[in-house]
This record gives structure tokens, C-alpha cells and sequence, in this order.
């Protein structure tokens, strides 16, 4: 009986015991089960925090996009010295023609054929209106530093400045590269750059110099207008059929996008009976017209200054580079 007391004391002190302290399993497994979860909990917070950050950084930069670069800028000492500048335009953005700006500088300086005693530098690259479109200036530079370019390079060099801006031949690059050149103007050139706009006058011509005069307008400006400034003038001097005029833009700084622009008009005979009285009628005409801007329309060319009116009694004999003589001083 004693025993079976003392038996049954010990099972009762024993579930006591497990009352106080739960099964090692069960309590391993609650554990388990609770850092499961936080885990999953901070695992789709942390998808939620990424996938926020993502959406956050794709709204700043469509609304702040990543600035490519948009110009290059040489050392403002060479854009300084340099006596002969250009420029022209490219259908490519800033940022693919400054990685092949060395590239751009050997197809120009091919383009322009100068010989080695001279080199082009890249002065500025900037983007024009739409993002893919770049504005090139450029300087042509003699070798070494510290010569100058030769009077014989400088008159080749004017030559193909003035084809190129007259569209009569185009720059040479590397079409896959750069495409097509376009806009190219002349910004800089030492003793000045003129421009003869119309067809040249045939070599057997009598080219007489009627009169010049200076209009505050640049030479690009006034060659866009070429077929007006024409027609005003052929119906201003009321010229005949045996007869056509000409005339050359001149810009004494040598730039093409500069005013002012001396103005010098020509008239062509492929007859030379009753010359020296066309003369004399055209000598009318102009003075009569001095006062009516010489039937130039001033909105579109401005007030034309400086009119000197000068004849020469023998006429001239246009040689085979077609260039009109200036008019002598009155």
C-alpha cells in the first residue's frame, strides 16, 4: 500500500515537471515556425522596398533624363589666333561625333586638300535645335605653330571655302560616320572672302562694272535671296537682250554670316554697238534710282550706302577665272 502511494506520489511530482518544461520538440517547432514567417514577412518587404526603388528611380529619370554630352569646347586661345575659320552641320548627335573628333579633323583637312603645312582643330561642337544634329567649327591651323599659312595655301583655301559655301563642291567625310554635311559658312579669313552667286559670265563677255555699293546684310543672308536681288536689279536697269548682270558679294572681315556686304553689280555685253551710250543710260538709271534705294526693296536687303557709279571707257575682257576688276575710287 505504501508502495503503491509512493508510486503514485513520483507520476504526480513527474507531471508537474512536464507542466513546468513542454516537450523540447514542441518548443523547437514553435520557434521553427515563428522566424519562417518573420523570414517570409521580411523577404516580400524587402521585394516591395526594391520594386518601389525601382519605380522611384524610372520616374526621376523620365522626368530628369541622363544628360549626354551636348558640346565640346576647344582651348579658347586657339579660337582666338586662328585666321581661318569654318563651320558646317552634321545630322548626328554631339555626343557620337566627339568620339571620332580626330577622325572628323583628317576627313576635313583631306575634304579641303591642304598639304602637310597645315592642320585642322575641331574648335567647338555644338548640338543644333534637334538632339541629333550637331553644329561643327572648325580652324585650319599652319605647321608647325609658330608659322603661317602661305599665300599660296591661304588663295587655294579661299577657293574651296567659297565652292563649298556656294554649294559647287561638297566636303568629303566619311558618310557612315558623320552623314551628310550640310550649312557650311565661312566665320573667319584673312583679307576678306567674295562670293560670285550667279552662272559665270562667258570668257568671250564684256563685263563692265556699273556701280558697287554696301547693304548691312550678311553674305549668307543676301545669297538665300539671290533670285530676288536679281530680278530687281534686271528690272531696275531695264537691261536688253544681248545683255545680263552679275555681281559679287564681298565681306571685308571674311565671314559669310557677317554684314556688312560690299555690293558690286556688272553688267555683261555680247554686243558692243552703241556701248558708250548703254553707259550712259545706265549712269542715269542709277542716279535717278539712288533716291528709291536702287529698286532694292529695303524690308528685304536694307538701305543700299556707299554707291559709287563707275565705267570703264574700254570696257573689260573677262579672263578665264571670270573675276570682275573693283571699281576705281571717284
Amino acid at each position: 500500500m505504501k508502495k503503491q502511494s509512493k508510486e503514485n506520489a513520483l507520476a504526480l511530482q513527474q507531471e508537474n515537471l512536464d507542466l513546468e518544461n513542454p516537450e523540447p520538440s514542441r518548443s523547437s517547432g514553435g520557434r521553427s515556425c515563428s522566424s519562417a514567417f518573420s523570414r517570409l514577412v521580411g523577404f516580400r518587404c524587402l521585394i516591395v522596398l526594391v520594386l518601389s526603388c525601382a519605380i522611384l528611380l524610372s520616374a526621376i529619370f523620365w522626368l530628369f533624363p541622363r544628360r549626354s554630352v551636348s558640346e565640346f569646347k576647344a582651348d579658347g586661345t586657339v579660337k582666338l589666333n586662328a585666321s581661318v575659320q569654318a563651320s558646317f552641320r552634321l545630322k548626328k548627335p554631339v555626343s557620337e561625333v566627339v568620339s571620332h573628333k580626330g577622325k572628323l579633323e583628317h576627313d576635313i583637312l583631306r575634304s579641303i586638300g591642304l598639304s602637310n603645312s597645315s592642320k585642322v582643330t575641331i574648335l567647338s561642337l555644338n548640338q543644333s535645335g534637334a538632339s541629333n544634329y550637331t553644329d561643327v567649327e572648325f580652324a585650319v591651323l599652319p605647321v608647325p605653330p609658330d608659322h603661317e599659312i602661305s599665300n599660296h595655301s591661304l588663295s587655294l583655301l579661299r577657293s574651296s571655302f567659297v565652292k563649298l559655301f556656294a554649294k559647287r563642291s561638297k566636303l568629303k567625310l566619311t558618310t557612315k560616320g558623320f552623314g551628310k554635311p550640310t550649312s557650311f559658312q565661312v566665320l573667319k579669313f584673312p583679307g576678306g572672302i567674295t562670293v560670285d552667286p550667279l552662272e559665270p559670265i562667258p570668257a568671250s563677255g564684256l563685263a563692265m562694272v556699273l556701280f558697287t555699293g554696301t547693304i548691312k546684310i550678311s553674305i549668307s543672308k543676301v545669297q538665300d535671296r539671290v533670285d530676288q536681288l536679281n530680278g530687281q536689279l534686271e528690272h531696275m536697269l531695264s537691261l536688253g537682250l544681248y545683255e545680263s548682270i552679275h555681281f559679287q558679294f564681298t565681306n571685308k572681315q571674311g565671314s559669310t554670316i557677317s554684314p556688312p556686304v560690299t555690293l558690286q553689280v556688272c553688267v555683261a555685253f555680247t554686243m558692243r554697238r552703241h556701248l558708250q551710250q548703254r553707259l550712259d543710260h545706265f549712269a542715269q538709271i542709277i542716279q535717278t534710282s539712288r533716291a528709291k534705294n536702287l529698286g532694292l526693296d529695303e524690308a528685304v536687303f536694307g538701305e543700299v550706302k556707299n554707291i559709287t557709279f563707275s565705267t570703264y571707257p574700254d570696257g573689260k575682257v573677262l579672263d578665264s577665272d571670270l573675276e570682275l576688276a573693283p571699281a576705281p575710287n571717284p
